[in-house]
């Protein structure tokens, strides 16, 4: 369990292919504290950048296959946070773009201390919701 803990904190050591690599700087330049994981057969890079924390995922070619900015509290869109209002404690709330869409996946506490992940379109409109 220490060395899974130590993976998932540190890296797992993963050397991306130098498409990843190059990819990566085109896309991300002045990225702060990058720590690559593979993960599957895609190639996952961690950083920070703009003082904001990202995740990219990159297939062993190069092309980027999504990334997740981590939002600070308060950046939802006015539309989902008017929908959330009244749903519970915002957990965390992370801008998924795939390429030609946006979502945005929210996980919030309920007043029964249960949590619930929900995925809106960028619109606003709820996709899924899930208990935990």
């Amino acid at each position: 369990m220490d060395e899974f803990l130590r993976k998932v904190i540190e890296g797992d050591g993963s050397n991306p292919p130098a498409a990843c690599l190059e990819a990566f700087k085109n896309k991300f330049n002045n990225s702060l504290n990058v720590e690559w994981h593979a993960r599957d057969e895609y190639y996952e890079a961690v950083f920070y950048k703009n003082k904001l924390e990202y995740v990219a995922v990159f297939t062993p070619y190069g092309a980027l296959s999504e990334y997740k900015l981590m939002l600070p509290e308060g950046h939802l869109p006015g539309k989902i946070l008017d929908l959330l209002r009244g749903k519970g404690e915002i957990l965390n709330a992370v801008l998924r773009n795939r390429g030609h869409s946006l979502e945005y996946e929210v996980i919030i506490l309920n007043n029964n201390q249960k949590r619930t992940i929900m995925i809106f379109s960028e619109q606003g409109k709820v996709l899924s919701s899930k208990e935990l």
